[in-house]
């Protein structure tokens, strides 16, 4: 698998409206990063789908390593 180019080593913290449908990019190649563009049918991988009960604030990982994606767990600072 090539390198996941659209990894950092910040989180993302953005709201998640309820009831709304969302695909987390696992393969680190959708040029809409987070959510999923399809772009793992060439590059490996699935996304992490979720759905959230009530509209929150949520900070997702962008370094690909938390134990916990979608969710950051802050692996990014054991880099």
């Amino acid at each position: 698998m090539s390198e996941k180019k659209h990894f950092q080593k910040t989180p993302l913290t953005l709201t998640v409206h309820a009831g709304k449908k969302f695909a987390y990019c696992d393969c680190g190649h959708a040029e809409s990063f987070p959510s999923c563009d399809g772009s793992h049918r060439t590059h490996g991988g699935k996304p992490l789908k979720f759905t959230l009960e009530e509209t929150k604030e949520v900070t997702l990982c962008r370094c690909g390593d938390s134990a916990d994606k979608p969710y950051c767990d802050g692996s990014h600072l054991r880099r």
